[in-house]
């Protein structure tokens, strides 16, 4: 390769360039800042219904922000289990983020997808990666974790299909509590 095309195209090799500062710093704050905006979410639509509009538009960018909280978890995994974990966790934010489009499209008028049968079955399906990301993040770190940190992922993962698929809002808020604990605790709870 000549110099010109070497730093055009650097060789990408097997190591992954270090994360800078502030994306560090960005990534850590998401495991605090998604939860935390999820569960207001999670309170927006206990008060103003699963099918409020202005609800559905937060819950667009709070799917964001937990791909940033995915993405670190994925930083956390090595090996195999991250190439899987990075899999579900993208699946698991389109899924989401389909979720709060569908609200904000019915509450503008549109049809439900939940409601339809056919293609409308992969996004219902894609929703269920979401809680998986988790499940595969608890199982995946729980060596290196303090021994009461995968569990308490494992339950924020088990609830949140519990409460959300049958809009049961108090449940909602209980998991949007366990995921804040859960993963604003994550940094503490990991060993080196």
């Amino acid at each position: 390769m000549t110099d010109v095309t070497h730093h055009l195209a650097p060789d990408l090799g097997t190591t992954a360039p270090a994360i800078s500062a502030p994306t560090r710093r960005l990534l850590d704050a998401s495991l605090v800042l998604a939860p935390a905006v999820y569960l207001a979410v999670d309170c927006s639509y206990a008060v103003r219904g699963w099918d409020d509009g202005t609800t559905a538009a937060l819950h667009i960018v709070a799917a964001a922000l937990y791909g940033l909280a995915a993405v670190k978890l994925v930083s956390l995994v090595r090996g195999w289990p991250q190439a899987i974990l990075l899999v579900v966790a993208l699946l698991g934010v389109v899924g989401n983020a389909g979720v709060g489009e569908n609200t904000l499209h019915v509450s503008l008028g549109g049809n439900d997808l939940f409601d339809a049968d056919g293609r409308a079955n992969l996004f219902k399906t894609m929703g269920f990666f979401f809680p998986l990301t988790f499940l595969v993040a608890a199982v995946a770190l729980r060596r290196r974790a303090a021994t009461w940190w995968p569990p308490l992922l494992v339950l924020g993962a088990v609830l949140f299909p519990a409460a959300h698929v049958a809009n049961i809002s108090w449940l909602a808020i209980v998991d949007g509590v366990v995921m804040l604990a859960a993963l604003g605790s994550c940094r503490q709870a990991l060993r080196a």
